[in-house]
């Protein structure tokens, strides 16, 4: 992954200092840290006690429908305990004390993802090379669907747009099972060529998956009165639940029909610069829906994100109007979907649009 630098802009400086000063000013004004606080702790504390109790109350199922709504109950908290969480202490935001941020990574360990490979691709891949092609590990992951225009079109791209809504339900089960591995042992995905994983990396990636798959699949089998079969259906159930939740957030924010895909020229250099970038390759949606922006760890203020990924999301929505009122003085492009609806709908239209596009360029067949 080669190093990438962004225009020098004194008006877009000019743009980001101004947003700086009145962000840290409503800080200052309401004597307000910019990492979590009493809500988005008790928030944390009430999805890990949902989450708790639906896992508990798996073991006290006497029929496989108590048992199959319990792993359903558990995909989805399990996505909403990720983005409210641990997403904050990837960007050691949930709490001011460096420990307690680095503990609570863990959460993702626990969740059957690895947390220090979650951090190494959202944080130094993701967020320094948002939609760049090849580069941000967040976005492509697959040659199954077309997301860059620079890609090669395949004959199966075709019909992305009616495959890609299936396939979504099997992300998380592909990420936990298989993800992780190809990630781990083989593709740079920390931005940083050769990246040498320390040797407890490699105990901790094996051992969480492991008690991972124990817990959701091995004791259930053996202290409830269903085959084996009957309990993988219910762990298929919860990765199904789990990736259609996650996929809502990922796909609202930088995979609509709108959403742009720059690329850096022969030495690395990008057009625009760096805060110019973060806000033309992103998009925020549901902002005016509390219930939905809560739920997702606030990743419904997806612009603020990326530009303040040092600020837990709790004060996105404060900080939001701000944004756009100093897009709007300095002409800066924003985008908002107004429903999470809407935003799904934009998704379904870029696949369709990149299930046409280029067709004669870069056609290669079907291997």
């Amino acid at each position: 992954m080669n190093r990438i630098s962004f225009k020098r802009d004194e008006t877009d400086q000019v743009f980001l200092n101004t947003l700086k000063t009145r962000v840290n000013q409503y800080f200052k004004e309401n004597n307000l840290q910019k990492t979590g606080n009493k809500t988005s702790i008790g928030k944390a504390l009430f999805l890990l006690l949902v989450y708790l109790i639906a896992f508990v109350a798996l073991f006290f199922s006497t029929s496989l429908l108590q048992a199959y709504i319990c792993y359903a109950a558990m995909g989805v908290l399990t996505i909403f305990v990720a983005l409210n969480i641990a997403h904050d202490a990837a960007h050691s935001t949930f709490s001011s004390k460096k420990w307690i941020n680095k503990s609570i990574l863990y959460t993702f360990d626990f969740l059957g993802a690895s947390g220090y490979l979650w951090k190494l691709k959202h944080v130094y891949s993701h967020h320094l090379h948002v939609n760049i092609p090849n580069m941000d590990a967040d976005i492509k992951q697959s040659n199954l669907v077309r997301i860059f225009p620079n890609a090669p079109f395949l004959k199966f791209h075709r019909f992305q747009y009616l495959y890609m809504p299936l396939l979504y339900a099997f992300y998380t089960l592909v990420w936990l099972c298989f993800r992780d591995f190809r990630d781990f042992f083989q593709t740079d995905i920390s931005g940083k060529p050769h990246h040498q994983h320390p040797k407890r990396e490699y105990v901790k990636l094996f051992l969480g998956k492991f008690i991972f798959f124990g817990r959701m699949l091995l004791l259930p089998y053996l202290l409830l009165p269903f085959s084996f079969g009957q309990i993988f259906l219910g762990f298929v159930l919860f990765h199904m639940c789990a990736s259609y939740t996650v996929a809502l957030a990922l796909i609202s924010a930088h995979v609509g029909e709108h959403s742009v895909y720059p690329a850096p020229n022969e030495n690395g250099k990008m057009e625009q610069s760096w805060v110019r970038h973060q806000i033309v390759t992103t998009s925020d949606f549901a902002t005016n829906n509390r219930l939905i922006t809560h739920l997702f760890g606030g990743f419904t203020h997806h612009v603020v994100h990326h530009v303040f990924p040092n600020i837990c999301h709790i004060h996105y929505p404060k900080l939001t109007p701000i944004l756009i009122q100093t897009c709007r003085e300095f002409g800066m492009p924003y985008q908002c979907t107004p429903t999470l609806g809407g935003a799904v709908m934009s998704h379904f239209k870029f696949l369709k649009m990149r299930s046409k596009q280029n067709l004669a360029v870069g056609y290669l067949e079907e291997m």
